[in-house]
Formats: structure tokens, C-alpha cells, sequence
């Protein structure tokens, strides 16, 4: 029995892990915003999109961010003026650490 649910418990991560909708969301940059534009090839799912584009909205200065599963980039809008693409390259490294999908 424990063999039995532990294969359904392991089917039903496999699965959830592999959902990926049409992505509709489109970026809205300002005059003096820039755009970065990361891979993230072990993002697979939505809980994968909440921690990396959550994470990257506690980083001053990025004003937007978009985790397209399909294409498994992140697009990030930032103030160059604030935050560098080093320390976003950084934060995403991190982040990409606490997603359950690798």
C-alpha cells in the first residue's frame, strides 16, 4: 500500500511539474528602464514562476518580471540607475536554488 501511494504521490509531482500555459503577459518599460533577459532552463512550473518573478520583485529597482515557461527565460524590467544586470544574474542563480523543478 505504502509502494502504491508513494508512485501516485510521485505521478502527481511529475505532472504538476509539467503544466505550462500560453503566456498572455506582455512587459511595459519606461523611458529610462532596460530590459534583461535571462535563461532559466529548470523552470517548469507555476510554483517555479512565483519564486523567481517574487524574488526579483524584492530587488530595488526591477520594476517588472516575466518567467515564460515556454521559452524558459526571464524577462526583467529594471532602473539601471538602481540594480546591475550582475546583481540580477545573481538573484536569479539564488532563486533558481529554491525551485522545486530541477
Amino acid at each position: 500500500m505504502k509502494k502504491i501511494i508513494l508512485i501516485v504521490l510521485s505521478i502527481l509531482l511529475l505532472v504538476s511539474c509539467n503544466r505550462i500555459g500560453k503566456e498572455e503577459r506582455i512587459l511595459v518599460k519606461g523611458e529610462e528602464d532596460e530590459v534583461l533577459v535571462i535563461d532559466t532552463p529548470k523552470a517548469r512550473c507555476n510554483k517555479c514562476q512565483k519564486i523567481i518573478e517574487g524574488g526579483l520583485q524584492n530587488i530595488n529597482g526591477v520594476n517588472q518580471s516575466i518567467l515564460n515557461l515556454n521559452t524558459k527565460q526571464v524577462s526583467i524590467v529594471y532602473s539601471p540607475e538602481t540594480t546591475t544586470p550582475e546583481i540580477l544574474n545573481l538573484t536569479v542563480e539564488k532563486l533558481t536554488e529554491e525551485i522545486p523543478c530541477k
